[in-house]
């Protein structure tokens, strides 16, 4: 048999990373595919950052596709289940890798306090992250692109609050944020909506979701105020920005989500 050269090189395949939310489930999908180098664990740990900040109920790491002989990204994968084990609530973690990779064997000797749940397939990780939480106090309602809708996402935050005996500080502006989300839905969508509110601790979790895969731009400040502030267009994720603690949008397998986290101030 021929030695291998010392500085023989291996096939590099390009990495890739895409994030794909499950609105009716709150789990959001991380498939990471191509070749561990540094930039796609840049690319890795933005994505995952970015999913996290949504605060779904799980996340599941796909790395069925991830070409890492020596198990290099290990540590990225167990120290995104510890951020996601310190927030408020907890966001279940767990990964897929095929079962004879050396990466899915690291990951099973690093012990209980390193733990992340590995599954043979993303099939077996989706049951495992879709049972693991359910989320109780959650409300959700389907609505057609009319314009009353954003008042009837208005009133689901409202009824949220009632049940849930959440203060004005988290009603008023989460009214808010719920009204402009689901209006910007309306208007540039233009197709059926779902609206999902969620509690987190004394905050609220909100999410709107809508067919059109576009994401939403946060557009420049004007330099100059409109003559006409009720015409003024495309500065309603301005508002949504100020009133929220965090916000983003993430891809769905239909379209997108946008959500925003609202807690007392």
């Amino acid at each position: 048999m021929r030695a291998r050269h010392p500085f023989a090189r291996r096939t590099v395949r390009e990495g890739r990373v895409a994030v794909t939310a499950d609105v009716d489930n709150v789990v959001t999908t991380v498939t990471v595919r191509g070749s561990w180098g540094r930039s796609l664990s840049r690319d890795a740990f933005l994505a995952l950052k970015k999913s996290l900040g949504a605060h779904p109920d799980a996340v599941i790491i796909d790395l069925c596709d991830l070409d890492d002989p020596h198990a290099a990204s290990a540590l990225t994968w167990i120290t995104a289940r510890r951020v996601a084990d310190a927030m408020d609530p907890p966001v279940h973690v767990v990964a897929c890798a095929p079962p004879a990779s050396v990466l899915a064997d690291r990951l099973e000797r690093l012990g209980a306090a390193y733990y992340l749940p590995t599954y043979a397939d993303l099939t077996l990780a989706r049951a495992a992250a879709t049972t693991a939480r359910p989320h109780t106090d959650q409300r959700r309602l389907a609505l057609p692109p009319e314009p009353d809708t954003p008042s009837l996402a208005r009133n689901l935050v409202t009824d949220a609050c009632a049940a849930w005996r959440l203060p004005g500080e988290v009603l008023y502006p989460a009214r808010l944020v719920m009204s402009e989300l689901a209006g910007n839905a309306v208007e540039h969508a233009r197709t059926p909506i779902v609206v999902v509110v969620l509690r987190r601790d004394e905050g609220l979790h909100l999410v709107v979701n809508d067919r059109d895969p576009r994401l939403p731009t946060l557009l420049p400040a004007p330099k100059e105020p409109p003559g006409d502030l009720w015409n003024a267009r495309g500065q309603g994720l301005r508002t949504v920005q100020a009133a929220s603690a965090a916000w983003g949008a993430l891809p769905t397998a239909e379209g997108k989500m946008v959500w925003a986290t609202i807690f007392p101030s």
